[in-house]
């Protein structure tokens, strides 16, 4: 049964996302909304000078989709993420508030 989970992932500490990041953001308009509910970077600091990592509200069916979805993307692939220590956690959201992304299709999206 599918259900949503948050998922954090790290960056290595010596990885440099800049270099493949315009792919990255690239292949996520194809995995909204499934399995993608929200996902965005995560930062060291509040000024958002660094990266830290990336964080997702993923719908699945289990912790191995999910790993099976993350070793898809080009930061798992160039080196960038720490999939060895991601968290993952089953979630139930109360409310979700829209941001619009441009590239994603809305017509079919149902929560």
């Amino acid at each position: 049964m599918s259900q949503e989970y948050l998922v954090i992932v790290y960056d290595l500490p010596t990885a440099d996302r800049s270099k493949v990041r315009a792919e990255h953001v690239k292949d996520i308009p194809a995995n909204v909304p499934n399995p993608i509910r929200s996902a965005g970077a995560i930062y060291v600091d509040d000024a958002r000078t660094k990266f830290a990592g990336s964080s997702f509200h993923l719908v699945a069916n289990d912790r191995s989709e999910i790993l099976e979805f993350l070793k898809k993307d080009i930061y798992y692939r160039e080196g960038v993420w720490d999939i060895d220590n991601v968290v993952i956690h089953p979630i139930g959201n109360a409310v979700r508030l829209p941001k619009k992304m441009d590239g994603v299709d809305e017509s079919n999206y149902k929560i």
